[in-house]
Order: C-alpha cells, then sequence, then structure tokens
C-alpha cells in the first residue's frame, strides 16, 4: 500500500496537501483520505533545517506501525527520513501541533476560499486512514509513504 503526501499550499509557517491511499489490488484507483498539513517546506539545496519547523524532504519512506511513547498506541512512524527522528502520521490541527510530522485533517476556507493554516476532523480522517494501515498490515504488506511537492 502507498500513502501518497501531495503538498500543494506552500504557506509562511506550514505546508497543506492531500493524502492518497493507493491499495496493491487496485494501484491504479488512488482513493482520497483527506488533507494534511506539515510544517514549512523548504528547498533542502538552498535551506536548512530548522529543528521543530521544517517539513521533511520529498521522497519514498518505509512505513513502521510501532507503539509511540507520546500517543501511547501504535502509530504509522516514517522510516530512514533525512535529519529527522521519530517522523509520524497523527492527529493535530495547528502548524504547532507537528514538529516535522504529517498531520491529517480537513483544510477549511474562509467565506471567500482562502486557505486557512489549519485542520479540522483530524481525529475522524486519522481512524479512516488507520483502517487502511491497519488493514495492509493485517495483509503482511509493505506500506510506504511517497511525499511529493514542490521542493
Amino acid at each position: 500500500m502507498k500513502i501518497i503526501v501531495d503538498r500543494q499550499h506552500f504557506l509562511p509557517n506550514c505546508t497543506i496537501g492531500q493524502i492518497t491511499v493507493q491499495l496493491d489490488k487496485a494501484p491504479d484507483t488512488p482513493i482520497y483520505v483527506c488533507d494534511s498539513m506539515e510544517p514549512h517546506a523548504i528547498d533542502w539545496s538552498k535551506e536548512k533545517k530548522i529543528m521543530g519547523k521544517t517539513a521533511i524532504p520529498c521522497g519514498e519512506y518505509d512505513v513502521e506501525y510501532r507503539r509511540s511513547t507520546k500517543f501511547k498506541k501504535l502509530m504509522p512512524f516514517l522510516k530512514d527520513v533525512p535529519n529527522f527522528e521519530g517522523v509520524m502520521i497523527h492527529t493535530g490541527n495547528r502548524p504547532c501541533d507537528s514538529k516535522g510530522c504529517i498531520l491529517v485533517g480537513n483544510n477549511p476556507r474562509n467565506n471567500v476560499g482562502i486557505i486557512l493554516p489549519r485542520l479540522i476532523n483530524s481525529c475522524n480522517c486519522f481512524k479512516v486512514l488507520e483502517k487502511y494501515i491497519k488493514e495492509a498490515v493485517a495483509r503482511e504488506e509493505a506500506i510506504k509513504v511517497i511525499v511529493t511537492g514542490f521542493f
């Protein structure tokens, strides 16, 4: 199974994207799950990481489903992320809820359609994504996160 994080909106304090899932049994039919929010994405060739305020580099990462000391339950962790440790996909609503992790939810817009730097419905969106992850774990499928976008 692949979890695609497609970064689309680069705001001063966060990066907003969309998350889709590609199941091994239907790889040509991506399923929209929710929106994502990460810290500010940088051009790694020109900028340096700022601890807790920088998004992970674009790339493909294996997922390990293991116990989180923060959340006290099994969580999806991205493995071997350059310059980062402990990157998870988890719930959160504001940029300050992530120190480099990928947050899930629905991205609201204001009454004239401008993207807001926050997420809503995070817990419900995580439950949907977690269902796909648990099903893949039960089938003993490899799970990958692919982060795409401008940088």
